[in-house]
């Protein structure tokens, strides 16, 4: 017989497992494909790593005065993480990937020092698998960096109000002084906290005026957060960042309520209600849009443990939670697009801790079968809400809005060889071009032709005149012709290529695989096949206008095609002489796999004003 040690399954050691088991998820769930969800890479994460490459060449700010200021602990963060992996996508999202999975600790610290245990471990559980925590984590920007340093203040707080005596009793009250002043160098919301510690200053006091000689330490804790928050106060009157963007957005601005302040305070309240219940954050790059905080499977047990805190509000740590909840949603309801999930962020973890709260009174009373209802629930919730995540990753409209065309425009930059001229358009506003890249690049102009090499490669904004470009390309070139990826901002309808791109080169091809009259078909290659698309490049040479088409024919019956002029129809016939191989690229959408043992393309071209075939080549494979 094997026996086993009392002591293997002690309280204590299962306590430890579970929340080891707890980190590693939050862990995973905020690492896992961290450069590729969401895609992209959206402007204001990249004006982040562009200030943290400001920062490693030597700039030492502590306040961040572009992309309508920003504090700086965030970015100094950003620059240790870009010096260890480079200016990617990842560096900059890294920090808030650990500051999110460092969080679970003090979620389960603070939460297990206000209502036990169990509670602490339901509430990191929570934060480690909730839709909103996790993709704040998962985005390069500072809110989510606000809420472990808040939350460790918190704790630190409580346990020197709580342990008064001893060698440590005032360096407690320090050290929260000092978490407490360096949240201060995260986000705009933590100046709500002073209100916060107001209001719950003013019922400890008028509760039980006893327990203020437990306070005795409490000059500690103000005069540490005063030293460390000074420079930045300082920082902040000269500047002129002191209110920041607040004032562009607060709905005491008439442009914004439009004359009806408290009509517009009663809808920003309702919707601020609603995230929790049935609406939350429209702005997708936020939140999977409309989705609310919580799914149907953890809404009761919210509700419950709303109402079992809101039934003891008497106590200390549930008016304290109260109060954090309400004062915290401030940021969001006095400013416009309530609900707003990153102005709402101060009030995480406290909205956590109502359903934790809930679950474990669930757990006290219910036997076997209940705690594995109760399991079963947190299971299938965190299984809910990654499906929902995967598919806002995917999801065209997610990528369009953190512009993942700049991340491709960047990354086809950084791939190319010769030399490399971008439109300035492209410089000025879409910083993750400018942070993600790491080459060389000229600022294309009319007079920039003139330093165009045997080997170039020339982005250009689509709708403006790019005719001067030619007049850059060498004789005897092999001319590549690329549409970019598609883009689409915030408030436009439609989505569009967000560049084109000529590349050449030295010509490579002299034989031809087909002559159609005055052009001739000199290559064909299929880059890439999936089963439900097919790219392919054709290479032509002549002179004239003609528009390419590909048929893929399996058995004789088509499956796929595409049409296009030559030169995918930016290349007028001024472009097209008998020295210059033209090249395309043809994306077509099948409708079953190719097969290229047994299926076939038909490829040729036609007039465009007349349709008139001008000739045809059949490839079997």
């Amino acid at each position: 017989m094997i026996m086993v040690h009392s002591a293997a399954l002690s309280p204590a050691r299962i306590k430890w497992a579970l929340l080891l088991f707890i980190g590693i998820t939050a862990v995973t769930l905020r690492l896992l494909a961290l450069n590729s969800i969401p895609p992209g890479l959206y402007r204001d994460e990249a004006y982040n790593g562009l200030d943290a490459l400001a920062v490693l060449d030597g700039e030492h700010p502590l306040f961040f005065e572009a992309n309508n200021g920003r504090e700086p602990l965030y970015i100094y963060l950003t620059a240790v993480s870009i010096r260890i992996v480079g200016n990617t996508a990842t560096a900059v999202r890294l920090p808030a990937a650990f500051a999110g999975a460092l969080t679970t600790l003090f979620v389960y610290k603070l939460a297990a020092a206000w209502f036990g245990q169990r509670t602490g471990l339901f509430a990191a559980w929570l934060w480690a698998v909730t839709l909103w925590p996790v993709h704040l984590s998962r985005i390069g920007l500072r809110p989510i960096l606000f809420v472990p340093l808040f939350a460790a203040t918190l704790w630190l707080g409580t346990l020197a109000y709580r342990k008064q005596t001893g060698r440590y009793a005032a360096w407690r009250w320090v050290l929260a002084g000092v978490v407490y002043g360096l949240a201060f160098y995260t986000y705009l919301p933590i100046r709500f906290t002073p209100i916060l510690f107001a209001i719950f200053s003013i019922y400890f006091v008028v509760m039980d005026r006893s327990r203020l000689r437990r306070l005795r330490g409490l000059g500690y804790f103000l005069l540490t957060t005063a030293v460390i928050t000074a420079p930045l106060i300082f920082t902040l009157t000269q500047t002129g960042g002191l209110l920041g963007r607040s004032s562009q957005v607060s709905i005491l601005n008439p442009a914004i309520n439009d004359g009806d302040l408290f009509g517009t305070l009663w809808r920003q309240i309702w919707a601020t209600a609603g995230m929790f219940f049935w609406h939350g954050d429209d702005i997708l790059r936020h939140n999977p849009a409309g989705r609310p905080v919580f799914d149907l499977l953890l809404l009761i047990p919210f509700i419950w443990g709303l109402g079992y805190t809101l039934k003891r509000w008497r106590r200390m740590a549930a008016i304290l939670l109260l109060l954090w909840t309400a004062v915290m949603l401030g940021p969001t309801i006095l400013a416009e697009d309530a609900p707003h999930f990153l102005r709402a962020v101060g009030a995480l973890p406290a909205i956590l801790f109502f359903p934790a709260i809930g679950l474990s009174e669930w757990w006290r009373v219910s036997g076997r079968w209940g705690h594995a209802l109760i399991l079963s629930i947190l299971a299938l919730s965190l299984l809910w809400g990654g499906k929902e995540y995967v598919e806002y990753g995917r999801s065209p409209d997610t990528a369009y809005l953190f512009e993942q065309a700049a991340s491709d425009m960047a990354a086809q930059i950084n791939a190319d060889e010769g030399d490399v001229f971008v439109a300035r358009r492209f410089w000025d506003n879409w910083t993750s071009i400018r942070y993600l890249n790491n080459r060389p690049v000229a600022m294309l102009t009319a007079e920039s032709v003139a330093e165009m090499g045997s080997r170039a490669a020339v982005y250009f904004w689509p709708y403006e005149a790019y005719d001067f470009i030619r007049e850059g390309i060498p004789a005897q070139s092999e001319l590549s012709v690329m549409t970019g990826s598609l883009a689409r901002g915030d408030l436009e309808p439609e989505a569009y290529p967000l560049y084109g791109r000529f590349s050449w080169q030295p010509a490579s091809i002299t034989e031809a695989m087909a002559d159609f009259g005055d052009f001739s078909l000199m290559d064909v290659r299929i880059l890439s096949q999936t089963e439900a698309d097919l790219r392919i490049e054709t290479a032509w040479k002549g002179r004239g206008e003609a528009t390419a088409f590909i048929h893929v024919l399996h058995g004789g019956t088509l499956i796929g095609q595409s049409d296009m002029p030559i030169g995918s129809g930016y290349l007028s016939s001024e472009w097209l002489r008998p020295s210059l191989t033209i090249r395309d690229q043809h994306q077509i959408t099948l409708s079953q796999p190719y097969n290229p043992a047994s299926d076939q393309l038909l490829i040729g071209l036609y007039n465009p004003a007349t349709g008139e075939r001008l000739g045809e080549l059949t490839i079997d494979n």
